[in-house]
């Protein structure tokens, strides 16, 4: 076949149109009574249908002898249509002439003039937001009293970008995302019509690439009869359809479920090494557990079950929204993983035990094995830490009698920023905190092996990290009670930590160069 599918197979009658019945049927009443507008303004989605229902609608008010409110397609007017070969329908594409000077050429000089052949001049200005103002101030008074023999169907994916005045002197159509059953019925149409054989199974592949956008899906198909095999099979149909999601979509949700954070980090990134498309497998995902919270609220299931659901929906349905806006697209999606499956900051056993999670069973040491212990060491440790307190401000006060008056001008010392422990001993043994951080939590991990330890000051380490997200989820105040509890098993002593953005080489050289020469930096 030498046309795309969507061009052989574009609809030829309002009946043979997918999808848009109130469109469809509105104008064909009004071509009964004799109402036809002098103009109309078509929104909606790409390729759902407002260039041809233009078209159907140019051809039926032209037709030489229309049948119950539809073209005949065999007089010469709906030839002349059908071919694109009539000089009274002018077809414009405003994304290409957008200035005043083609409006005025092309339309309104024309208007004047009776149609050549048809009984009436049809102008169609698809993409109609792209004009520029003056352009669609020119337009305006022909539009709102326009001759008898012409009239006006403009086309838009945009209509907040049309101005009030051009749509209140048009009569408006909305038209809407085609529906999968409307969209597989067409689609086997098309197959039949071709003699071949396409698996239903490839064809619901084709509808949900195509996102409700006909033209796609008819695109799509005419790639996958492109491979030149009478039968095309989910496996012969992946050499042509990005990467299908359904199982792959599955599997995550199964591990998401069991709040296996790593597993379905790891999976997230194994499918975008593979070709998936990110928004697209987040979409679906969020498809299957909306349908998963309306099954569960159908069997009264457990609300903590339902809670569980909707908060992973919530997390999912706001992390896609940052996907484009970051410098790696996964990051938003990768911590609202962590955000779902994160259970208080510890890592999941085989079985829930009262409540209580065993951390016996999985070596951790005696900062989480003796945590039925802690609360009767609280007391007595923060009251040693009271009395320490009040003797080293003695001490310090007994010191500072001692010191020699400071010159003003000159460094002052202050105790409270002399690191307790220094920066090499903690980047020492910073690779035993690490593995112990991974044995007693599932998250942190994924965030801490990227981190570097920048510094110590008085009794804070600052953790390093690249981006702003990592930064907020380590500062969590149980994400930093997990990492003060490793490192004072570790290094011995009680050590509070801060994670902060580490800035870009180029961004240090970029204000050094602000600082030397003098100036601002403009965001």
């Amino acid at each position: 076949m030498s046309l795309a599918l969507y061009r052989a197979y574009r609809p030829q009658k309002f009946s043979d149109l997918i999808g848009q019945p109130h469109v469809s049927t509105t104008i064909q009443n009004q071509f009964e009574m004799g109402r036809i507008a002098h103009a109309y303004l078509f929104t909606g989605p790409r390729g759902v249908g407002k260039t041809t229902t233009a078209r159907l609608l140019a051809k039926l008010i032209n037709c030489e002898k229309p049948k119950h409110n539809e073209p005949c397609n065999t007089c010469s007017a709906c030839e002349q249509v059908t071919s694109g070969s009539s000089l009274d329908i002018y077809e414009i594409d405003a994304a290409s002439n957008t200035d005043v000077e083609n409006v005025r050429e092309n339309i309104i000089k024309s208007v004047r003039f009776a149609p050549n052949q048809l009984k009436k001049k049809v102008f169609i200005i698809d993409e109609v937001h792209m004009l520029s103002t003056s352009a669609f101030n020119a337009l305006l008074k022909t539009l709102e009293e326009p001759p008898e023999h012409v009239l006006f169907i403009l086309a838009t994916t945009e209509i907040h970008k049309v101005p009030e005045t051009i749509v209140s002197r048009c009569q408006r159509f909305d038209f809407r995302k085609i529906k999968k059953e409307e969209m597989m019925k067409r689609l086997r149409e098309i197959v039949k019509s071709e003699e071949m054989k396409i698996d239903d199974e490839v064809l619901e592949q084709v509808v949900r690439h195509s996102t409700g956008c006909a033209r796609d899906a008819e695109s799509l198909l005419g790639q996958l009869m492109a491979l030149g095999e009478n039968h095309i099979t989910v496996e012969l149909a992946s050499l042509v359809l990005p990467a299908t999601t359904t199982v792959l979509v599955e599997t995550f949700v199964s591990h998401l479920f069991k709040k296996n954070t790593g597993s379905c980090i790891s999976d997230l990134n194994t499918f975008i090494e593979q070709g998936v498309d990110l928004k697209m497998f987040v979409e679906d995902v969020i498809a299957n557990l909306r349908d998963r919270l309306f099954d569960q609220l159908s069997k009264a299931l457990p609300e903590s079950d339902i809670s569980f659901t909707r908060q992973a929906l919530t997390s999912l349905l706001e992390a896609k929204t940052k996907i484009r806006s970051e410098h790696l697209p996964q990051l938003p999606i990768e911590l609202a993983i962590v955000e779902i499956c994160d259970n208080g900051g510890q890592k999941e056993t085989k079985e829930d035990k009262g409540g209580q999670v065993d951390f016996k069973e999985q070596g951790v040491g005696s900062v989480y094995e003796e945590r039925s212990e802690r609360s009767e060491r609280t007391e007595r440790s923060e009251r040693s830490e009271r009395t320490e307190r009040s003797e080293r401000t003695e001490i310090g006060e007994q010191e500072n009698s001692l010191l020699p008056e400071l010159v003003e001008g000159e460094n002052e010392t202050v105790f409270d920023t002399i690191p307790v422990i220094s920066l090499d001993e903690v980047r020492a043994k910073w690779p035993q905190v690490f593995e112990q951080i991974k044995e007693c939590n599932a998250s942190l991990p994924l965030f801490m092996q990227s981190c570097e330890v920048c510094g110590v000051t008085g009794e804070h380490v600052e953790l390093g990290f690249a981006y702003d997200l990592y930064v907020q989820t380590v500062n969590k105040d149980k994400n930093r009670q997990v990492i003060e509890d490793v490192l004072e098993k570790v290094i011995g002593r009680r050590i509070k930590v801060k994670a902060i953005q580490k800035k870009h080489e180029n961004e240090e050289n970029l204000q050094k160069l602000v600082s030397e020469f003098g100036g601002t930096v403009m965001t």
